[in-house]
């Protein structure tokens, strides 16, 4: 090779070199840019999450102030005014404490305030009376004419500091007794609100909006957040209105400069790495022999990176145990190593996970399993048998600490696939509960002690209108008749709600009792059905029902009927007048699936996800069309799945909704057999 023909390849190399750059740098400039396009709508969108789940919080706080302040309200209508001082102190005391944000609590029979607490500090309050007080006495008044509650503020407080004030009226008998107010102290609940919101803090303004709609004073944020908002949102809070204003966050473009080097160094190596290989492989004709290789290491690549990703996505604070497919542990994190007080050496290779287990747990969920499968587990079914048929479990258990403390967990199980599909071990990712399941245990018998406290009362006040509405105390005048019965629908849906709560509670309690037997689907229906007609009649909507008589199912009778009856007094509730509700049986060799379909509505996709959960309603405001609790399709799950069954929703094709049921069949030659 002469030296001319040395030169020219050189240069022809060089060339080549230089287009190659030049491409990449096109490449990863592209790249780079649709990257950064992405992360800033990517941030766009975390920050209104950010800001819904703020606003979220905000009306949770307030609200729940509100509520607290709805016990002291009942419970001075049970005891009809009659108050003892010590008792009614210790109540104050009770709610205060579970008020995260109260400064005080006070009680104004006749707008004179009698009680308050804390006492210290508000000593001079004790016995001022509203009506002397020029500045507060317009907004009692309105109160008073209105019977709903009303939230001020806010406000600068005598004591120091800003506050916002909750008045509530109190009627015994439909005579106004006194007044209930709540100060909430406003620099804790936005020092709160400022912690929680971190950076955005900066870009978040709060302000009222007034009856007609028009916005008013802002009072938390700056001004000119309002002025061309990523999103205005609007913060349900009693008897007033707040809208919530998010600006974008400034970005930050410090490090483009970096970026810059970064991206024609990276052009650069990648133009020279590809000039090389290209040019080895002309040299040395190996070509296919790289592809082999290139796809053996890939394939090896993929392995490992699978079995790394698995175990890396969980956080340190989880308990992560990976096994191989025979259920020996290969990897315990340092997560693990906290929770249960072993070191990774003592138990990898040498260990199942069963060593942390109760045996107790495991002995009921084998015979749950076999008994469900009609089968004797086989090796380490009992945990893994649901992830090798592709689902991801989510259990209950209890793991035992090396020094004997047990504590609950929740634990995610799934299986550790090749690329082929084949299972190559489990992984199981463990959380501590035990806060969580103090705070549900509290809050359950706080609506539980509530739930008990309001029956009787409206036990006694049910049957007292009925005696008066039913004339057996005399004729009723015809000017009083409405009241009495708007009283007495009201006390219905009352004990309705409190018959709701104590349901679920008890069913969140595991205290449900049901007895189960086998019964002919048909009948049950048609009775569920038939109890409704009048109902429907009412509200001018035609009951079809399609039933298959050959059907039976394992259920307890008054629990499915409750079921049935809460989807079609649902389907009743929402379906426009001339309307048809169907009731339809769709039976197969697995099952019988039960469709409840309406002409509604609908419900909104945003809300699908919260549908079976307690409290929650898609129409949630404070004037919605349709009454509810919130509750019925949460306890029709819970029962629904107790009785061994499933339920669900799919919006209609042309409209509307449509709820179902499924629960494992039982032909009628199998009942009498």
């Amino acid at each position: 090779m002469t030296a001319k023909a040395a030169s020219s390849r050189t240069w022809r190399f060089g060339w080549f070199i230089a287009g190659l750059f030049v491409c990449f740098l096109i490449l990863i400039e592209y790249g780079l840019q649709a990257y950064k396009d992405a992360s800033a709508r990517d941030g766009l969108k975390a920050t209104l999450r950010e800001a819904n789940r703020l606003r979220v919080l905000l009306e949770s706080e307030v609200n729940s102030a509100a509520f607290l302040a709805t016990g002291v309200e009942s419970y001075i209508v049970a005891r009809k005014g009659n108050l003892d001082a010590q008792e009614i102190q210790q109540i104050l005391a009770l709610v205060f404490e579970r008020g995260r944000h109260f400064r005080n609590i006070g009680i104004a029979p006749d707008n004179r305030i009698a009680w308050v607490f804390p006492l210290k500090g508000n000593e001079a309050a004790i016995g001022l009376n509203y009506a002397d007080i020029p500045g507060q006495w317009p907004a009692i008044q309105q109160i008073m004419m209105t019977r709903d509650g009303l939230l001020s503020g806010p406000i600068d407080l005598v004591q120091g500091g800003r506050g916002l004030i909750y008045r509530s009226p109190i009627f015994i008998d439909d005579i106004y007794w006194g007044l209930l107010s709540t100060v909430i102290d406003v620099d804790s609940l936005f020092d709160q609100l400022s912690e929680v919101a971190g950076d955005l803090a900066l870009v978040l303004a709060l302000r009222h909006i007034d009856g007609d709609g028009e916005p008013g004073e802002v009072f938390f944020g700056r001004d000119d957040n309002f002025e061309q908002p990523l999103e205005l949102l609007s913060v349900m809070v009693p008897g007033a209105k707040w809208q919530m204003a998010i600006k974008a966050p400034a970005s930050t473009q410090s490090q483009v400069g970096w970026y810059r080097v970064l991206e024609v160094g990276i052009a650069l190596f990648l133009a020279i790495l590809l000039g090389m290989l290209v040019r080895l492989v002309w040299q040395r004709n190996l070509l296919d022999q790289l592809d082999s290789e290139v796809r053996v290491r890939t394939a090896e690549l993929r392995q490992s990176h699978d079995l790394l990703d698995s175990v890396l996505a969980a956080a340190r604070s989880f308990a992560i145990i990976a096994t191989d497919a025979q259920g020996t542990i290969m990897l315990f994190n340092k997560g693990a190593e906290r929770m249960l007080g072993y070191q990774a050496s003592e138990v990898v290779s040498k260990h199942k996970p069963a060593i942390f287990l109760l045996p107790t747990e495991i002995r009921q969920r084998v015979r749950a399993m076999e008994q469900e499968l009609g089968r004797p587990l086989e090796g380490d079914e009992v945990f893994t048998l649901r992830a090798q048929q592709g689902i991801e479990e989510v259990l209950m258990l209890h793991y035992t600490h090396r020094e004997g403390q047990v504590l609950p967990v929740q634990v995610v199980v799934s299986a550790i696939r090749s690329e082929g599909g084949d299972i190559l071990g489990y992984l199981g990712i463990a959380e501590d509960v035990s806060e969580r399941l103090r705070n549900e245990t509290l809050k359950n018998q706080f609506i539980s002690t509530v739930s008990h406290e309001l029956r009787t009362p409206l036990t006694a006040i049910s049957g007292a209108l009925g005696l008066v509405r039913s004339g057996s105390l005399g004729a009723v005048p015809g000017p009083l008749q409405p009241m009495l019965d708007i009283a007495f629908n009201n006390n219905q849906r009352l004990m309705q709600l409190v018959n709701d709560l104590l349901d679920i509670e008890k069913l969140m309690a595991g205290r449900m009792a049901l007895y189960p037997d086998r019964y002919a689907a048909a009948d049950l229906i048609r009775n569920s059905v038939e109890d409704l007609q009048g109902v429907a009649a009412q509200h001018k909507i035609e009951l079809v029902c399609h039933s298959d008589p050959d059907v039976w199912i394992h259920v307890d009778a008054s629990r499915f009927r409750q079921v049935l009856t809460n989807l079609l007094s649902n389907a009743i509730k929402f379906s426009p007048a001339g309307g048809t509700v169907e009731i339809a049986m769709h039976a197969s060799t697995e099952g019988l699936k039960v469709t409840v379909r309406d002409q509604g509505p609908g419900v909104p996709p945003s809300f699908h996800p919260h549908l079976f959960q307690r409290f929650a309603q898609a129409d949630g405001g404070d004037n919605r069309c349709q009454a509810g609790t919130g509750l019925g399709l949460a306890i029709s799950k819970e029962l629904t799945e107790q009785m061994g069954g499933h339920i669900g929703y799919e919006p209609g094709a042309s409209g509307g909704s449509c709820f179902w049921l499924i629960f494992s069949r039982f032909r009628e030659s199998e009942s009498n057999g």
